[in-house]
């Protein structure tokens, strides 16, 4: 029986030289207390993650008790150390077990230098047990980056390490104590994801807390799916604002109408297109209107126009003399666009829907990964009519892309989408040879439907009825002495569907303001709001069905117990909300006099 030895050629990064010499004096001695420590902790860990028969890179083996076990589950082990004495000792070890397949064993001391053999070597595991704690904050940076280049995509690399240790007369070793939580950071910002981590007393009763963290590879591209977002819009070409457009809209979609995603097998998250071009034309629409040329496209649009300028502008001309984009969302909310309005708006939304999937769709991090595409399209691109906005919304096919980034989007859009709005107002500066300036741009791209118009339809309404209370406290309420509040706060959701405007007393919505309700104040309302819902849904049933369905269900409103449906989801949004946007919750005072 033979194990290869291999001798390491000189490092430019060296560890620590004073750990190195304390384990070169006291390797026999040190090795015996690891073999009689108790580690079936650690090894049931091993025994989970580590790919069967798979080819792995042991640093810092020390005793060859880790490497012993790993060879023993039938992994091809390639075991290190930066020490002499303890690559000697556990040479004999391994000797002395007769294990020689599938194992070799090299004096190294990583940081390696660029140079050495194993840096060309891949494996699907890297382990590296009691060794993080001696690498210095110098060398801890070069010594993630050689991990993560000689692991295969989607490796594993196992790492444990002690806190709360220094060094004494008696122990030179260098212990540099890091905390977990900065430790998983630390290599979640170089391309790796956590996948399991926990935290142990030590084997050999002392008092050392030993923390083992299994991380995930997937190379220099970076594992966040945020961070996947960052470098489509960093690494593809800047030649138009087509991708932001297709980001922002999916991190508005993520965030307001997240019921109208499709899970598939395979990890694929689907949204429709229709819900994305109509998505477009909003954002579009303001950028057409006005009366400086906002070019959209790398050379100012001097020459070549966005693929659909000259249709969104027929549909905006159609509008601008009666009220423009507030005039179209009311009468396209309303079911009301005449025959003309509705044809000039099925060929904007067609000629956008090509762009997107012409576009971004085909285009989007085609360079992040050699020709693998961040996003797909499928189904009929065709609509002939708007028999509703749900209609519109769950029409001309759909768009699949990875779920993991569907689920940061769903976690943190919010801020992606602001973020994308800046970085989009920056591009047409660019693009205008920086003569316009962002915030004029800015103010553009955020420029939605006005409040009054749709809090007024709510309001007439609520005027109307011989029986008017205040949905929060329960107070009478006159037809001249009441206000219009949003159940989810306009300033977070930006949201005047009918279904999410009630009447209250002007001195609770004042104490309200923008803060969401309690769960115990929204159950406690339940009968008011719903009340409210039946009223609107009778008196605007196309408008507000299509809101319902489209904000609150995703889907058609049902015929028979729709209010218990669209409660429980009004319930789901709002907890979502104040989770993720960390808003203060409101409880109303009912025992106060109002």
């Amino acid at each position: 029986m033979k194990i290869t030895l291999y001798k390491t050629v000189k490092t430019i990064f060296p560890l620590d030289p004073s750990s190195i010499k304390y384990y070169d004096q006291n390797a026999s001695r040190l090795s015996q207390e690891y073999h009689s420590a108790d580690v079936s902790g650690i090894h049931a860990v091993l025994d989970k993650w580590l790919p069967a028969g798979g080819d792995v890179l042991e640093i810092g083996c020390g005793s060859g008790r880790d490497a012993a076990y790993m060879a023993s589950l039938g992994c091809k082990v390639t075991a290190t150390d930066a020490s002499e004495g303890m690559v000697a000792y556990s040479s004999g070890y391994f000797q002395n077990l007769g294990i020689s397949d599938g194992m070799s064993l090299h004096q190294a001391a990583f940081p390696l230098a660029p140079s050495h053999n194993l840096l060309s070597a891949r494996f699907d595991a890297v382990v590296a047990i009691a060794l993080l704690m001696h690498i210095p904050d110098s060398e801890l940076f070069e010594f993630a980056i050689q991990v993560r280049t000689v692991l295969k995509f989607k490796g594993i690399f196992f790492c444990s390490f002690s806190s709360s240790r220094e060094s004494s007369s008696d122990d030179s070793r260098l212990f540099v104590n890091r905390e977990p939580s900065q430790v998983q950071l630390f290599f979640e910002r170089i391309g790796f994801r956590l996948l399991y981590s926990v935290s142990n007393d030590d084997g050999m009763g002392r008092e050392i807390i030993w923390h083992t963290l299994v991380f995930e590879s997937e190379g220099s591209l970076g594992i966040r799916p945020v961070d996947q977002i960052e470098a489509i819009i960093n690494r593809d070409r800047k030649s138009a604002t087509y991708k932001l457009a297709l980001l922002r809209a999916l991190c508005e979609i993520a965030q307001t109408e997240y019921h109208y995603a499709d899970w598939h097998p395979g990890n694929k998250v689907s949204i429709p297109l229709g819900l994305i071009s109509e998505k477009w034309l909003y954002y579009y629409w303001p950028l057409i209107e006005s009366e400086t040329l906002l070019p959209q496209l790398n050379g100012g649009e001097t020459g070549k126009k966005i693929a659909f300028r000259g249709q969104l502008k027929a549909l905006v001309n159609e509008f601008r003399t009666i009220g423009g984009l507030n005039a179209f969302d009311a009468a396209y909310r309303s079911g009301k666009l005449s025959p003309n309005q509705q044809k000039l708006f099925l060929e904007a939304l067609k000629s956008i829907s090509d762009a997107i999937v012409k576009g971004p769709v085909y285009y989007a991090g085609g360079s992040l990964d050699g020709n693998k595409k961040v996003f797909e399209h499928a189904g009929s691109r065709s609509i002939r009519s708007i028999k509703s906005r749900n209609n519109v919304a769950d029409s001309l096919g759909r768009v699949y892309f990875d779920a993991r980034i569907w689920h940061e989007m769903s976690l943190i859009g919010h801020w992606i989408g602001e973020a994308i709005i800046l970085r989009w107002a920056e591009l047409v500066h660019g693009f205008s040879s920086r003569s316009i300036p962002v915030s004029e741009i800015i103010s553009h791209l955020l420029i939605s439907p006005e409040v009054g118009r749709d809090v007024n339809t709510a309001k007439t309404l609520y005027s109307q009825l011989d029986s008017l209370h205040c949905v929060w406290s329960n107070k009478d309420l006159t037809a001249k002495k009441f206000d219009v509040d949003h159940i989810i706060p306009f300033t977070l959701w930006h949201n005047n569907d009918l279904w999410n405007l009630v009447p209250t007393h002007p001195k609770v919505n004042n104490q309200k303001r923008d803060k969401i309700v309690s769960r115990e104040t929204l159950l406690r309302s339940r009968d008011q709001i719903i009340y409210c819902w039946q009223k609107q849904n009778k008196s605007n049933s196309y408008r507000f069905q299509n809101e319902v369905g489209r904000t609150l269900l995703g889907k058609s409103i049902p015929s028979d117990n729709w209010e218990n449906n669209s409660f429980q989801a009004l319930s789901e949004t709002i907890e979502i909300i104040s989770l993720q946007r960390g808003v203060e919750r409101w409880e109303s005072a009912l025992s106060k006099k109002i």
